[in-house]
């Protein structure tokens, strides 16, 4: 077999040649010739510019072998190599070296190059490393299957049915009508069925359904979905939404029967304009209210409605507006957009126009009023709450914000199931992903691969919507967040892997099991910002009155002589006034201890180990949770 080029790698001031076998150098020879690995006559590369190819010789430049005289090292002079630039090296006619003499002189005879062996093809890249990935990416491409799952979600035509339903066979068209129910009372719920959540089940029920008694009997009017929100958190329109959205189903139900009672009084207006009008503002009050009711309100969207009721000029585009900023425009005979066409159009521009002439006409131009007051003061109302609807907000309300976590830990199951996905076709399957460990750089102990992934869907689904439903706030705050961000920081350590991780199967260092993982990593940062706002401060302990003070010792003095060979303790008491819960003793001189255990606010105990201790008075301190202190200067005493 002859001599072939196995690598070649270049920089803008270099290239680096690997040989399958050792070569000719000079220093092994008495002077440089045409078999010689280190003559720059032997070397030369060809860079192609589009159809043309420029052939270079490097004829100044100074090679050098490595030990092993298979690595050879061209340093180039003159004008550097663009990086990015493909390049083709050729070496001719460089021999083989049979053997080395006991002189270190080679055979001057050798075995030539292979056809084709002696020239290569590279990447001038420098220091630049996205060459590399590249090629890796395009190795792993070639390594593994393709992934061809079908993958897809309602209503794509991939989707599988969610419903059921049997697609073939005997059964085929035929639907259970247990899940009929249950996508039934979903759909009009808008609530994840869950067997144990009657608290969930009611507060879906209430939200869905208005009951109203009528001449003797109760008629229920079911609210769409869009209207009522609710997940397996039991989170729904909540706080300042709540409000606004309230606010918002009032008005409408009051004004569209205002608005369809409006009839005009300029003579010239045409009837078919009219009735397009009044059907136009209709339908947008009703896609306000409907947007008002979405979780989170699409703030360009209620913007864009309010623009069209109320014109350009009267309403704020870009969020935050400074706090209660008043409209530019709320005077209806002023407001422009579709309400002002409208009242144009009818002739019911109170300060422009006439046309009014008896009480009835009067009234409907109060109607009109009273139409516009709805609109405007319900902009001011979504003006002065717009600080709550970003989705950024640093102030968000607790139930709105429970169905944003609700979709999050949904997503991030979804995630965990795509990093096994990608595992499973890059041939780590359940058995191996379960003894393959991971060690992170940031101290945490090591994990095998399959615990850490099921610990997260464990979290998504089972423990973090526990956790939030039983804790609320202070759940969401001291447990929920923290485990969060613990797994966060997990999934990135297994990203970057401590060098102990070398010995992990390649499969797992591919582009599409790193990007997965990443992707898993994003969604659990982002449950961590949608988490972070939520905080509750528990409501401190009353305060009695008592003057925080350390009164007396119980027992207040021991004999050293009185206390058996083999223990040297005592139980005492702390008695005062003003204790914490959790507070911290000292003793001075210094004795050690186990305690103190709060029992009041007025006792504590602790258990003194004497065993060290010499005769003489000590001081007693006491620091409560806040700071404060309160010392009883020789309070306790021992004695021979």
């Amino acid at each position: 077999m002859g001599l072939r080029i196995l690598d070649c790698n270049a920089t803008p001031s270099s290239i680096t040649v690997t040989f399958s076998d050792a070569v000719h150098s000079s220093r092994l020879t008495p002077s440089p010739n045409t078999y010689d690995a280190t003559h720059p006559g032997n070397y030369s590369y060809e860079s192609p510019i589009g159809a043309v190819s420029v052939k270079l010789n490097p004829r100044r430049a100074s090679i050098s072998l490595d030990a092993s005289q298979r690595v050879a090292t061209v340093i180039l002079s003159g004008t550097p190599l663009n990086k990015g630039d493909w390049l083709v090296l050729t070496v001719t006619p460089a021999r083989r070296a049979r053997a080395i003499g006991a002189r270190g002189v080679k055979s001057s005879t050798g075995v030539a190059f292979d056809p084709g062996g002696n020239s290569f093809a590279t990447i001038v890249n420098g220091v630049d490393p996205t060459i590399k990935p590249a090629v890796k990416a395009v190795e792993d491409a070639v390594s593994y299957p393709v992934l061809t799952e079908e993958v897809g979600y309602p209503p794509s035509p991939l989707a599988k049915p969610s419903s059921g339903m049997a697609t073939s066979g005997a059964g085929a068209g035929i639907t259970s009508l247990g899940q009929v129910a249950t996508k039934a009372v979903s759909d009009v719920l808008g609530w994840k069925v869950k067997p144990d959540d009657a608290k969930g089940f009611v507060g879906a029920l209430t939200q869905s359904f208005t009951l109203t008694e009528v001449e003797g009997h109760i008629e229920s009017k079911w609210t769409p979905r869009t209207y009522a929100v609710q997940t397996d958190l039991a989170g729904g329109i909540s706080g300042a939404q709540a409000s606004i959205y309230s606010r918002a189903k009032g008005a409408v139900d009051q004004s569209l029967p205002l608005l369809d009672g409006l009839y005009k009084l300029n003579p010239e207006a045409a009837d078919e304009d009219v009735a397009a009008l009044k059907a136009v503002a209709a339908s947008q009050f009703s896609e306000l209210v409907k947007e008002l009711g979405f979780i989170p309100p699409r703030i360009s969207r209620v913007n864009q409605y309010f623009n069209l009721l109320l014109g350009s000029n009267a309403f704020p585009v870009t969020p935050p507006p400074i706090p209660n900023q008043p409209l530019t425009l709320s005077d209806p005979d002023q407001i422009d957009g579709t309400l002002g066409t409208l009242r144009d159009e009818l002739g019911l521009n109170f300060t422009t126009q006439d046309f009014v002439n008896s009480v009835e006409d009067e009234q409907n131009l109060s109607n009109f009023r009273i139409l516009s007051d709805y609109a405007t003061s319900l902009a001011q109302s979504w003006v002065n709450n717009l600080g709550f609807f970003g989705l950024g907000t640093a102030t968000p309300f607790f139930g709105t914000q429970l169905v944003l976590l609700s979709r999050q830990l949904s997503v991030v199951s979804e995630s965990v199931d795509e990093v096994r996905f990608t595992l499973d076709s890059v041939f780590l399957g359940p058995a191996e992903r379960q003894t393959m460990q991971v060690s992170f750089k940031t101290g945490d102990p090591a994990l095998f691969l399959e615990d850490l992934l099921a610990w997260i869907q464990s979290f998504a689904s089972e423990e973090g919507p526990r956790l939030i439903q039983d804790g609320g706030k202070f759940g969401v705050e001291n447990t929920f967040l923290p485990v969060a961000q613990q797994l966060n920081r997990l999934v990135g350590g297994a990203r970057d892997p401590n060098p102990a991780n070398a010995v992990l199967p390649r499969g797992f260092h591919t582009v599409r099991v790193q990007r997965a993982l990443e992707e898993l990593g994003d969604e659990l940062k982002e449950l961590v910002n949608l988490a972070t706002p939520i905080q509750h401060i528990v409501t401190p302990e009353p305060d009695f009155g008592l003057p925080f003070a350390v009164t007396s010792v119980d027992p207040g003095s021991v004999s050293l002589g009185s206390l058996p060979a083999n223990k040297k303790t005592i139980d005492v008491r702390i008695r005062g006034g003003g204790f914490q819960a959790t507070p911290t003793l000292t003793i001075t001189p210094s004795i050690s201890f186990r305690g103190p255990y709060f029992r009041s606010d007025s006792l504590l105990v602790a258990t003194l180990d004497l065993s060290g201790a010499s005769p003489g008075r000590l001081d007693v301190t006491v620091t409560n949770r806040d700071g404060t202190s309160a010392k009883l200067a020789g309070g306790f005493t021992v004695t021979p």
